[in-house]
């Protein structure tokens, strides 16, 4: 269930938490890049919309586990002019 307002998403609390992930080499650029302009635009208070192509070949096949005890799964929403689209939005 997705929460329905900012109070809900628990806005201003910041958690800390470790992922570990596992793929392959060729990918690990490009992941770790997406994570770093996510930090940037973070940091500037910039919104953008950023993705990753996860190629359907079977070749991007990453591992993730973490720590953080209280992970809810959420839904993604999906652009209506490509429903192939899927994103997150916290906000």
């Amino acid at each position: 269930m997705r929460p329905k307002n900012w109070v809900e998403l628990g806005q201003g609390e910041e958690v800390e938490f470790d992922v570990h992930c596992k793929m392959k080499k060729c990918w690990a650029n490009e992941f770790l890049s997406l994570l770093k302009d996510m930090q940037r635009l973070g940091e500037m208070g910039s919104s953008r919309f950023r993705g990753m192509y996860c190629d359907g070949d079977g070749d991007f096949r990453p591992k993730f586990t973490h720590n953080f005890k209280d992970f809810v799964e959420t839904s993604p929403r999906t652009d209506t002019d490509d429903e192939k689209l899927l994103f997150w939005d916290a906000g």
